[in-house]
C-alpha cells in the first residue's frame, strides 16, 4: 500500500518566489501547517483548480522550505508559477485508487474466507 503523510489542518499558503518548471525547490510564506515528510512523502498542489495547476510529489519539509521528489504529479505537467501563487496540501488520486483496491481485495478475500 502507498504511504503519504497527511495533516488535517493545513491551511493555504503562497509561493514566496517564482519556481521555474525544473526547480527541485521551493519556499512558501508559512509552511508551519504542512507535514514534514518525516514518515512519508505527501502532495501539494500550487495554483489549485487554475489551468496552470501543478501537483507535486513533496519528500521533505524544514520550515517554509519544500523539498521536490516529483514535478507534474498526479497527471499534471511541470510548469512555472510565480510569486503568490496559492499553494495547498492535497490527496491524490494514486493514493485514493491504491486504497480502493486494497479494500476491494480485502473485501473479496474475506468473502471468500481467506
Amino acid at each position: 500500500m502507498i504511504r503519504r503523510e497527511f495533516v488535517g489542518n493545513a491551511l493555504t499558503t503562497t509561493l514566496s518566489a517564482n519556481i521555474s518548471n525544473v526547480s527541485t525547490s521551493f519556499s512558501v510564506v508559512d509552511g508551519s501547517t504542512f507535514p514534514t515528510g518525516a514518515n512519508n512523502q505527501f502532495v501539494i498542489s500550487i495554483g489549485r483548480g487554475t489551468p496552470s495547476e501543478e501537483k507535486i510529489l513533496i519528500s521533505t519539509r524544514s520550515a517554509n522550505s519544500f523539498t521536490i521528489e516529483q514535478r507534474g504529479f498526479d497527471g499534471t505537467t511541470a510548469t512555472a508559477h510565480t510569486s503568490g501563487e496559492y499553494v495547498d496540501h492535497v490527496l491524490d488520486a494514486v493514493v485514493v485508487q491504491d486504497m480502493n483496491t486494497t479494500v476491494y481485495d480485502t473485501e473479496i478475500l474475506n468473502w471468500m474466507g481467506v
